[in-house]
């Protein structure tokens, strides 16, 4: 298959995949800012998952942008990849119902954690057949072990303490991740814009 195919492809759902969530949402049935306060910790959720999911995209054209060579193993873990994207739009919706319950926020992590597993064994496997991404690749392995770190400790830290310290720790790892990749754009004199 085509790079460019895939990459339509995989862009496709995961615009999808970040804007489902909004239909889930119930329309308030009064007019009063309080009529709103129900819809509050989804719309947080939500918001956080919409980003850190265009983050990861960010990310994952970065990396593809230099691709020229896609094997089916780089396509599998993709799909993957694309279907632990795709539970967040329930996840969002059970977890902004319930956001202090342990469940919710344990499937939200373990989700968060698996798509950026599938992220960066995607990566190591394309820089297998694409040599020219590993000065990325290696940089990206920092970054997302520290993203691991930081979400396995807050699972472990909701599931003892406190439940929402996962999603917290999501978005600790998120601003990790965007500050981690500045600075390895700037290194490789990648551009922001």
């Amino acid at each position: 298959m085509k790079k460019d195919r895939f990459v339509a492809f995989f862009d496709a759902v995961m615009a999808i995949i970040m804007t489902i969530v909004v239909l889930e949402f119930a329309v308030p049935k009064g007019t009063n800012w309080s009529d709103l306060k129900d819809l509050g910790s989804q719309v947080m959720v939500y918001a956080l998952s919409f980003f850190w999911l265009g983050m990861m995209w960010i990310n994952i054209n970065t990396i593809w942008h230099n691709v020229e060579i896609i094997t089916r193993r780089v396509m599998w873990v993709n799909m993957f990849m694309l279907f632990f994207s795709s539970m967040i739009p329930f996840l969002i919706v059970y977890l902004g119902k319930n956001l202090t319950a342990k469940i919710p926020q344990l499937l939200y992590g373990i989700d968060v954690i698996f798509i950026t597993v599938c992220n960066q064994v995607s990566a190591e496997w394309l820089k297998k057949s694409n040599p020219q991404l590993e000065p990325t690749v290696k940089s990206l392995r920092l970054g997302i072990g520290i993203d691991l770190t930081v979400k396995a400790i807050g699972i472990i830290l909701g599931m003892i303490i406190y439940p929402p310290i996962v999603i917290i720790s999501v978005f600790i790892a998120m601003l990790c991740l965007v500050v981690e990749f500045s600075v390895v754009h700037k290194k490789q004199n990648i551009p922001l814009d």
